[in-house]
């Protein structure tokens, strides 16, 4: 048995789909795909695409309180967040001689062979997000600064894992750091669960750097990895290499398809693939699900819980004590109010408050939205938008 898992929650669920349904048709049987949910289980979800769900509780986190774990973490944090764990449950429950994760906008396309040959020798197998310098300053801002600079050497959209030799120290020390340092922060020099792996070179010996162009092709590295078909349906890369997964990374956001446009606009066979998983994402129920909110979205009085909240909350060790469970009892949220009130009616707004710091915020997090914003918005809310980020 292959194992396999993807980290979600239900709003992801059609591209979830998609990646398991893809796995099956390369590994058959074999595939045992394991959904990684970090929200309530839906009665009107169909989970049976899925040889399992694991929920956070199932993970036994060594956490005092997981109400406030949960709570200090952003949905993409969540998910990043539990992964190490997922990884150790898996191992754990299934006695798995190799597990691999893959992210939800994944798409494999044939079997993984040289990753099921490195980890017989290297138990941890990680994929660069480029392996060749640019020669464009384009390409050199996509790939080499945003993609490794800013996100991260490695793009934790895979990861192999064998549980032996250095296997097993590597997943108690990422592990570790997701616990409490899994954070969306760049002031910190963190990206969620990414940015910790580039110092795992330098702890770990044993681990595997694969460089091999059919793993991990995406839009950052379009510039050297080029796609084609043969008579028979299969997928190359560069020619000679056979294509083994592609991250359809960014479609929500419709970077993926700016991104195409701008560094592959005549590459027919890469359109193709993207209208063919937008097909696949509607087909899953992408109308129906893919902006539906979380079950940790929410205080439960029904309110919605901004970003500044779970900073505030996670960075205030006090208030993590006296309000433990601030999803079930209403103790943090009156705190929140009764901090607003406090507020004098001419001080600035509260980090949060304001829409358009909270979009220079989210783009200064998502640089390559720049792209789409500047297509779209009008001039004088790109001017407005341009100041912020420039504070």
């Amino acid at each position: 048995m292959e194992y396999f898992f993807t980290s979600i929650n239900n709003a992801y669920i059609p591209k979830a789909v998609t990646l398991a349904q893809s796995l099956r048709r390369v590994y058959g049987e074999e595939a045992h795909v394991t959904c990684m949910l970090s929200d309530a289980r839906r009665e009107d979800i169909d989970y049976s695409a899925f040889d399992e769900v694991l929920t956070i509780p199932d993970l036994d986190l060594p956490v005092e309180s997981l109400e406030a774990w949960i709570f200090k973490h952003t949905v993409v944090e969540l998910c990043t967040a539990v992964k190490p764990w997922a990884f150790k449950k898996i191992f754990q429950r299934h006695d798995a001689r190799r597990v691999i994760y893959m992210d939800p906008d994944t798409v494999a396309y044939s079997r993984l062979e040289e990753v099921e040959a490195a980890l017989a020798t290297h138990p941890v197998v990680l994929t660069p997000h480029v392996t060749v310098p640019a020669q464009h300053t384009q390409d050199l801002l996509d790939g080499e600064m945003l993609g490794c600079l800013r996100h991260g050497v490695f793009n934790l959209g895979f990861l192999a894992l064998a549980p032996v030799g250095e296997g097993a120290a590597f997943l108690d020390w990422w592990a570790a750091r997701c616990l409490d340092w899994c954070y969306d922060d760049s002031p910190k020099g963190l990206f969620t669960d990414q940015r910790w792996i580039d110092l795992a070179p330098c702890f770990f010996q044993d681990l595997l750097v694969l460089r091999h162009p059919g793993y991990n092709m995406a839009t950052w590295n379009l510039y050297y990895r080029k796609l084609s078909r043969d008579t028979q349906g299969r997928l190359w890369v560069n020619g000679d290499q056979p294509l083994r997964f592609f991250h359809f990374s960014g479609h929500d956001l419709g970077t993926h398809l700016l991104m195409l446009n701008k560094h592959a606009p005549d590459e027919r066979l890469l359109h193709e693939m993207n209208e063919w998983y937008i097909a696949q994402e509607n087909e899953h129920g992408h109308e129906r699900l893919g902006r539906r909110p979380g079950a940790h979205d929410f205080f439960q009085d029904g309110s919605p819980i901004a970003r500044q909240a779970r900073v505030t909350y996670r960075e205030n060790a006090d208030l993590i004590q006296r309000y433990p469970r601030p999803y079930s009892e209403p103790g943090y949220r009156e705190w929140l109010d009764r901090e607003a009130a406090a507020r004098p009616a001419d001080a600035p707004p509260a980090a949060g408050a304001s829409v358009l710091g909270a979009a220079a915020r989210y783009v200064r997090r998502h640089p390559r939205l720049n792209l789409w914003l500047n297509r779209n918005l009008p001039e004088g809310l790109q001017a407005k938008l341009r100041r912020r980020l420039n504070k």
